[in-house]
């Protein structure tokens, strides 16, 4: 089972500490599952962080869908053959996590940690590739909760029950 707690270099566990400028990608088309591999475009932001809190323009201050985030590492060769875990301390509100091209979980609960078991996945002294998709639309049974309501012209609005932004 994989440990939610913070977890924190000592002699027996390393650590990759992924935070940083991820490649983000707004799915206003919602294309979908094609970037699994890889995602299009050039923007970066960084990682953590709320991405209304980044952005001026209303179309993306405001965006509710999909969201995709991309990011590569590399695994030392020397960890061949251990246990490897993937940690997320959280993702608003539904995200489904990608391994070099391969599903490895998926998670629903908005502010609350995850993780996965990469070990198959990972390929090691070379670059890995990590997608996240992470859906922001909200529901009256999610926690935080709210609704997401469609506009005349398709876009998706979140109306959340909450005085925080995604």
């Amino acid at each position: 089972m994989i440990s939610m707690l913070y977890p924190k270099m000592t002699r027996t566990r390393k650590v990759i500490d992924l935070d940083g400028m991820w490649k983000v990608y707004f799915d206003f088309e919602n294309q979908g599952e094609d970037f699994s591999k890889g995602i299009p475009g050039k923007d970066y932001i960084p990682v953590p962080s709320s991405f209304a809190d980044l952005y001026t323009e209303k179309k993306y201050r405001e965006f509710c869908g999909d969201i995709w985030y991309e990011t590569e590492f590399v695994i030392p060769e020397e960890w061949k053959g251990q246990r490897l875990e993937i940690r997320f301390a959280g993702a608003a509100h539904r995200a489904t996590v990608y391994f070099n091209g391969r599903q490895v979980t998926e998670h629903e609960g908005g502010f609350t940690p995850f993780g996965a078991d990469v070990s198959e996945t990972a390929i090691y002294g070379e670059k890995n590739l990590l997608v996240v998709k992470v859906n922001t639309e909200l529901r009256a049974t999610s926690l935080p909760n709210g609704e997401t309501k469609q506009l005349k012209n398709g876009t998706l609005m979140a109306i959340p029950y909450f005085d925080f932004y995604n």
